[in-house]
């Protein structure tokens, strides 16, 4: 108990230090939980999970004692297990096992937990050691499998979201479709479908494909090459209550032909767009609070990148910049866009539009005369530019939309066979978002290792679906690790005023004045044993 308020008495001196300076305590601090023994809670979603649960659930946590010896996280693991048995009221009942001391070998690789291979040093000598670190999620006949856990941030999310899962027996689907011909899912958008796949069953969508029934939501990416007929089964997926997220450009930049760039005049996605609540600008933003250019090069057979110079059409959107209203961006953990279209919310009847994100108040835009070339871009930082100011960068819209081709009629197209009967001329209460960049779910991330991309998306997916909860403890733990995330000259001073005054001031007076106190203690204690031998004598 001692301890705790001594804890809490610190931890207020610190916050008091920090109002004085004047800053933004909830950016530099995170809030302690001061529960006996444990640093992290699971959340009020998981502890009500077991009204959820008609019958029991079984998770088996296969974990190798050598690994219990050698790391902390599986006892963090095991504790996380136990919380879930002990908010269920018996619905969740938790088993741990050495897959070899117990003879379940067969068993957790059967249900697919297989050994991991990690290097041992003790007393100096080095060895290898096959390892089990899996939990299997059993629900009458079916399973869900996590075959690796080393770690605890993600670990409420995994857990609450499979139960779920395995319990209502319901797949979500997320259909992915491409809108430039000269890309493709295993090429381009690789690495975001193993990432959405954790979560959703992901489906590629053809072009002019119909959506099928068991599609959730559907991503689209890129405009280029989509037109009326490719549209028709998107629009009509939305109209029937369907899900989606829009990452389009109003800027074609072509890589081959010396990074010219061009507006995209005829692009029936961004009138349909437009016609939902956004205009997609044929513009390009740019950005001083931007990423610097780099490109891979083979040295040795490794990938090595080379660093350029600042290039402002790779933006970064800083955090104080991210809507904190929406779940999506309440924990933003980082985005960063490349040659991005800046967007405009467009009224719309029965229609609300909330932007996510803009740029900072520095930024500007090209509309004419694109300079794209890395090696002349940096110039355009120190020039002045009478379009300066702050602009939309993603925009979620929810309502009921009207459908973009009411009064049109069905589109056709020579030698295309169709099923389409009618036109359903408008949605039921949906979600859609739209973002000014085509590429930045792409592998084009790798470019700025910005793996916070692929995360995004998945967010969105989540709110997208409706699933806020689990949203809410998806981000959680996320946080943006970037160093030179704070903007604004004059906070970034008292930042580093107030790390140098807590280093090089608070931390030896606070030595020192334990040292005064423990002195002045013993020096009491020690006057108190002599006057009490005084009396004795």
């Amino acid at each position: 108990m001692e301890k705790k308020k001594a804890e809490i008495i610190v931890l207020i001196i610190i916050l008091a230090i920090a109002v004085l300076l004047g800053l933004n305590t909830d950016r530099y601090f995170f809030r302690l939980d001061l529960t006996e023994g444990r640093i992290f809670t699971i959340s009020k979603t998981s502890r009500t999970l077991f009204q959820e649960i008609p019958d029991r659930v079984y998770i088996t946590y296969f974990i190798s004692d050598k690994l219990r010896y050698l790391y902390n996280f599986p006892m963090e693991i095991e504790d996380m297990l136990n919380e879930y048995a002990a908010f269920s009221r018996g619905k969740i009942k938790v088993t741990v096992l050495d897959p070899v001391n117990s003879g379940s070998v067969s068993e957790a690789e059967a249900l697919g937990v297989f050994p991991q291979q990690i290097e041992v040093i003790e007393k100096d000598e080095r060895s290898f050691a096959r390892v089990y670190s899996g939990i299997v999620i059993q629900y009458l006949d079916r399973y869900e499998t996590l075959p690796v856990v080393a770690r605890t941030d993600t670990m409420e999310y995994d857990l609450t979201s499979r139960i779920r899962k395995i319990v209502s027996n319901e797949e979500r689907v997320v259909g992915i479709l491409i809108g430039d011909s000269d890309k493709s899912m295993r090429e381009n958008f690789g690495s975001l479908a193993a990432t959405l796949s954790g979560d959703f069953t992901v489906k590629e969508i053809e072009k002019g494909e119909d959506i099928p029934d068991e599609v959730n939501l559907l991503l689209v990416f890129g405009n280029k090459d989509l037109d009326e007929f490719d549209l028709f089964p998107v629009d009509q997926f939305i109209m029937k209550g369907g899900r989606a997220l829009f990452a389009v450009e109003g800027v074609r930049v072509d890589f081959s032909r010396g990074w010219t760039a061009g507006k995209i005049e005829d692009s029936p996605l961004l009138d349909m767009l437009s016609d939902y609540g956004v205009e997609v600008k044929r513009e390009q933003v740019l950005d001083t609070y931007s990423q610097n250019f780099r490109i891979p090069r083979q040295f040795l057979g490794q990938t090595m990148w080379e660093v350029l110079d600042k290039y402002p059409h790779w933006i970064t959107v800083a955090e104080q910049f991210a809507s904190r209203d929406n779940p999506v961006t309440a924990r933003f953990s980082g985005l960063d866009l490349y040659w991005a279209s800046p967007l405009e919310p467009v009224e719309r009847e029965n229609v609300s539009a909330e932007v996510l994100m803009t740029t900072t108040p520095e930024a500007w835009t090209m509309a004419d005369h694109f300079e794209n070339h890395p090696e002349r871009a940096t110039m355009l930082l120190y020039m002045d530019h009478d379009t300066k100011g702050q602009y939309p960068l993603a925009v979620a819209l929810r309502g009921s939309f009207s459908s973009f081709f009411k009064g049109k009629g069905i589109p056709t197209r020579e030698g295309e066979k169709i099923e389409w009967k009618e036109v359903k001329e408008s949605s039921p209460e949906t979600r859609l978002i739209v973002i000014g960049d085509s590429e930045f779910a792409s592998e084009f991330y790798q470019f700025t290792d910005a793996r916070y991309n692929l995360d995004f998306v998945s967010q969105s997916a989540e709110w997208l679906s409706n699933s806020e909860d689990l949203l809410l403890i998806k981000t959680r733990a996320t946080r943006d690790m970037r160093l030179n995330k704070i903007r604004d000259p004059e906070e970034k001073w008292r930042a580093a005023f107030f790390a140098q005054i807590f280093n090089v001031v608070f931390i030896p007076l606070l030595v020192i004045a334990f040292g005064l106190a423990r002195l002045f203690y013993r020096r009491k204690k020690s006057i108190s044993v002599e006057q009490e031998g005084f009396r004795n004598v």
